[in-house]
């Protein structure tokens, strides 16, 4: 921060000249030398006395986290001729000893000594709720025999046991969790961060109207960047940050009326995220739970990644003054090169559910199981993962440019480039001393991301031509192994003279217009307004993941999955872990061949039926636009106050946004004119209803099973509304026809589309004090409404997390919703008082120096601040649309269950609502291809407080000051608690609503002091 000079930020009413993507603008000019030497030195400090403890640590007994933080530093500027060529320097230093905090789901002591426990019906005649818990309500918890239930007769398995004895500690939050067979461990972690960043700009002036200059940038940092698994594990998670940058420029005053600015740099990226401890080589294992985490891994993922990225800028930018017309002309030329490794080439072994087996039956669960979802849910996955149960192996291979496999774990290496070219043209034009008017137009091109080596496949289609191909197949009724055209890949890319992954754009023009009008009858108001286009960049970071995940030809998947919709004989007959989690061998790499069909053998496809994805590129995807426009007036008022209103608008079109192309699609049985959704609706209703369900037409027609040996095999998913995981095992076992509701190729196909949009409206009101004697301020008051259809970012993969889709692709707008990220208030404000005592002050004008030197001079600032509670989304643990795409629930309506109001529990925990019970029963599992609400829940509001105290002490006058602050983060240490987990915002959780972590306020979530120095000449 020391070696700016100046800051220019413009979040609305970009102009011609503002660039490059839809975010917020920034400027940044670093300070220069002058004829003077002048320069300070600085500390800042914070340590373990100054800090507060996070609220969840005091509750679970965890100790306050070490913190110690010193940021220091110094800059010096100065002549090296004089008038001439002058230099700047500065060093900014940080050093942190501190301690992160994480929560982990581990085994409870029952579960560890061999018990696997579940809700029970009722105890004493009393029917025991969902939400029973060993800590709260142990008589509603009961033990199974695993052994009598298990059908090898073996019981927990004792390689499982050993695992959780040698690797988990025991839980010290009781609260969390399911509380009937996992809790949560919380502990704190080493976080050290070593920090240095050097600055230095050297200006050189070569005439009065000419000047060069040149500054460079080094940045060294070492952090912990990620919480071990466990606290006895050694250090795993280091990040090293070797990025360094240079720029170098020409000023040039043209005349009288004409200025030049060239500019060349480069920035070159350099970052390093390493896995240190790695103990299981090749092999990474997940625990149970299916579609959900039972119990977190006994050793964090392997993966690891590094990346240089060197963006090389050239700029120009020339001002020609004609009369009352400021002309502005110039342009951005980019040439990004992405150099990246992603090492994740494992072997990946789920254990417990999982594989064709994600729920059991009732033949294998106790007899006075809790009906229900959230009973059955919480003792399938205890009990597979106790037998030990290996679900599924999955290994990811890297091939080379000839298609040899390369061992695996050593990784990917991605050579990208991609050019973004910009021009402009403005004009300011004084058309009245009153009105001024700002237009332009800007001119976007980005060319299309390719792999410089050759490491680039394409399909042969895109998202309309499969998807409505798809939709036409199931309205006819086809089905049958090619009723629905399979995928194939074939190389790309300029390198390999092959198409590209999509075509770039020639015609993002931006026009851009504004206006400033200050009326001669009340000089001291302003009305002002903008409006204007503005295209977004290129979505590299989704475009890496692809090729390096979804490549085929380059990267592949083999699959082996175990099990079947008979959970009796995938108990039965499918593997166990051994000791040390020793297990069976992994499926080989899949032989290549260009063009590449994957996941189909013999023409039949495999993927739906071994749970596979496939990430896409849409050929037709185009580059994303808004359409932003506000209005405003400013108004000044007698004792320097200062109003100003704001309308804020914008309009997101073609936003970049995830559609799964297998999702869900109805499909009718000729025979008796019922539809798939009908029939599946049907079975949900009536199973929510009664627990039994009538013969549906559709099943008894269109699958072997038909409609009672289906709900007796996968009963839960039923219940639960999963349309795509039972549709999926129905494929996986033969029990349907090939293409019917899915796709065989894949049972997730997430495309990367433009069918994303959203609409922003906000209203800002601000009002300053400044220039006063003693007191200045600003209180910002912002309403805002922000709906989308879907709010994930660009390099967020939706599948890999469960929500981020699109709803339904067939119709894109069904999910259209408060964003992710709405708040509808936010008030903030910052004052800064001067303390009326010293001299020439209120109290003690005329003290002696030596007085005044302690009670003089001071200065109170703070800065506080309100909003209203974020958007929050529920889920059901059941996927409709798509197989990856968790559903939220559908609401009732009634809004005062749901209402946010903070509640601690008898247990301890801490509750998003007031009564939990009924805010869970305001809501329901999906029914057939109907989703739920998105975003119906509110977080409670937040609120914090930072304030500062303040003085100048003048050691030589008008030559020499040092500068004392003392500052306070969240001065109140008031708690702000973070959105429920994703397992928590599961209606069908015990823990539904439950809260387990801290939001942050100005970037702690804790009270922090700190106190500073600055020696200034």
């Amino acid at each position: 921060v020391d070696s700016i000079q100046e800051f220019r930020g413009t979040d609305a009413g970009n102009m011609a000249g503002s660039g490059t993507g839809g975010g917020g603008q920034f400027q940044l000019i670093t300070k220069s030398g002058t004829n003077n030497f002048h320069g300070n030195i600085n500390e800042y400090h914070r340590d373990v006395s100054t800090v507060a403890n996070d609220w969840f640590n005091n509750q679970a007994g965890v100790r306050r986290p070490n913190y110690i933080r010193n940021q220091f530093g110094g800059n010096i500027g100065g002549p090296i001729l004089k008038d001439r060529l002058f230099f700047f320097f500065n060093y900014s230093g940080s050093r942190i000893v501190q301690s992160g905090t994480q929560n982990r789901i581990v085994p409870l002591d029952s579960y560890r000594a061999g018990n696997v426990s579940y809700i029970k019906a009722s105890s004493g005649g009393t029917a025991c709720a969902a939400t029973s818990r060993q800590n709260t309500t142990p008589q509603c918890i009961g033990i199974a025999n695993a052994k009598t239930l298990d059908p090898q007769g073996q019981g927990f398995n004792p390689n499982m046991l050993a695992v959780m004895a040698n690797r988990y500690p025991r839980a010290n939050l009781l609260t969390q969790g399911d509380g009937v067979n996992t809790g949560v461990y919380r502990f704190t972690f080493p976080q050290p961060d070593n920090h240095n960043i050097y600055v230095g700009k050297i200006d050189f002036n070569l005439t009065q109207s000419q000047r060069i200059w040149a500054r460079a940038t080094v940045t060294r940092e070492d952090r912990v960047y990620a919480a071990p698994q466990f606290p006895t594990d050694p250090l795993t998670f280091p990040f090293q940050d070797r990025s360094y940058g240079y720029v170098i420029g020409h000023n040039w005053i043209i005349g009288s009326n004409k200025v030049n600015s060239f500019e060349y740099g480069d920035n070159i990226t350099v970052y390093n995220f390493p896995t240190n401890f790695n103990p299981t080589g090749i092999n990474t294992f997940t625990f149970g739970g299916g579609t959900t985490t039972f119990l977190n891994g006994a050793y964090a993922s392997p993966s690891s990644q590094r990346r240089r990225i060197p963006i090389p800028v050239v700029r120009d930018d020339f001002n020609w003054t004609i009369g009352r017309h400021s002309l502005s002309f110039g342009g951005t030329f980019k040439f990004i090169k992405t150099n990246s490794l992603l090492v994740s080439d494992f072997n990946t072994y789920t254990l417990g559910l999982g594989g064709n087996t994600l729920t059991l039956n009732s033949s294998l669960r106790p007899s006075d199981i809790r009906g229900g979802t959230t009973a059955a849910t919480t003792y399938d996955s205890a009990f597979a993962l106790a037998l030990g149960r290996v679900g599924a192996i999955s290994s990811d291979y890297n091939y080379t440019a000839s298609g040899n496999v390369t061992p695996q774990g050593n990784g990917a290496v991605r050579r990208y480039r991609y050019y973004q070219t910009e021009l402009y043209f403005g004009d300011i034009w004084k058309v009245t001393p009153h009105l001024t008017l700002d237009y332009g137009v800007r001119y976007q091109l980005y060319s299309v991301p390719f792999e410089a080596n050759g490491f680039q496949s394409v399909q042969n289609t895109n998202f309309d031509s499969y998807f409505g191909a798809r939709v036409a197949q199931s309205r006819s009724g086809i089905s049958g192994n090619g009723a629905v055209p399979f995928i194939t890949y074939q190389l790309g890319g300029k390198a390999n003279n092959g198409p590209a992954l999509y075509s770039p754009n020639y015609k993002d023009f931006a026009p851009r217009f504004a206006f400033a009008y200050n009326p001669g009858f009340d000089p001291k108001t302003v009305f002002n307004g903008s409006i204007g286009i503005v295209f977004d960049r290129t979505v590299i970071n989704a475009v890496n993941f692809v090729q390096d995940q979804s490549s085929y030809l380059f990267q592949n998947t083999a699959n082996r999955q175990y099990g079947s919709s008979n959970a009796n004989s995938a108990l039965l007959n499918d593997p166990r872990i051994g000791s040390n989690l020793s297990v069976p061998a992994a499926p080989t790499a899949p032989a290549l061949s260009k063009p590449y069909t994957p996941y189909v053998t013999g023409g039949v496809g495999t993927g739906l039926a071994d749970n596979q994805f496939n990430t896409i590129i849409d050929p037709k995807l185009k580059d994303p636009y808004s359409i932003m426009y506000n209005f405003g007036i400013q108004h000044e008022f007698p004792a320097n106050f200062v109003m100003r209103l704001n309308y804020v608008g914008r309009q997101g079109r073609r936003l970049l946004a995830q559609a799964d192309a297998s999702q869900v699609i109805d499909f009718p049985d000729s025979r008796s004119g019922q539809t798939l959704n009908q029939a599946f609706s049907n079975m949900v209703i009536q199973s929510r209803a009664s627990g039994t369900v009538t013969n549906q037409p559709w099943f008894e027609n269109q699958s072997s099973c038909r409609t009672q040996c289906l709900y007796s095999a996968l009963g839960s998913l039923v219940l639960a509304g999963d349309f795509a995981d039972f549709m999926q095992a129905l494929a996986a076992n033969g029990l349907v026809a090939p293409n019917v509701g899915m796709p065989t190729q894949f049972a997730g196909n997430t495309f990367m589309t433009n069918k994303g949009f959203s609409s922003y409206n906000g209203f800002l009101a601000t009002l300053s004090k400044g220039n006063a004697k003693t007191v200045r301020f600003d209180l910002n008051y912002t309403w805002s409404h922000s709906i989308d259809n879907t709010s994930a970012v660009a390099n967020f993969i939706a599948s890999s997390q469960g929500y981020g889709f699109i709803c339904d692709a067939t119709q894109p707008r069904a999910c259209r919703a408060n964003s992710d990220f709405d708040i509808t208030h936010v008030i903030t404000s910052n004052f800064i008082f001067d303390l009326p005592f010293g001299r020439g002050r209120a109290f003690g004008a005329n003290t002696p120096i030596w007085l005044d030197e302690l009670i003089g001079g001071w200065t109170l600032s703070g800065i506080p601040g309100w909003r209203s509670g974020q958007a929050l989304n529920t889920n059901t643990n059941a996927f409709v649309a798509g197989y990856a795409n968790n559903s939220p629930a559908i609401f009732n309506g009634d809004r005062a269950a749901i209402r946010p109001r903070l509640h601690k529990a008898s247990n301890g925990s801490v509750t998003l609502f007031d009564d939990p019970v009924k805010a869970q029963n305001s809501f329901v599992g999906p029914i057939g291809l109907r989703v739920g609400d998105r975003n119906v829940l509110r977080m409670p509001h937040v609120w914090g407080f930072d304030a500062g105290l303040a003085k100048t002490f003048k050691i030589v006058p008008d030559k020499v000051n040092m500068k004392f602050r003392a500052d306070a983060f969240n001065v109140f240490n008031h708690p702000n608690f973070s959105a429920p987990t994703t397992a928590n915002q599961n209606i069908f959780a015990s823990t539904f609503g439950t809260l387990t972590t801290m939001q942050a306020w100005n970037q702690t979530s804790f009270r922090v002091a700190q106190f500073a120095l600055r020696l200034e000449f």
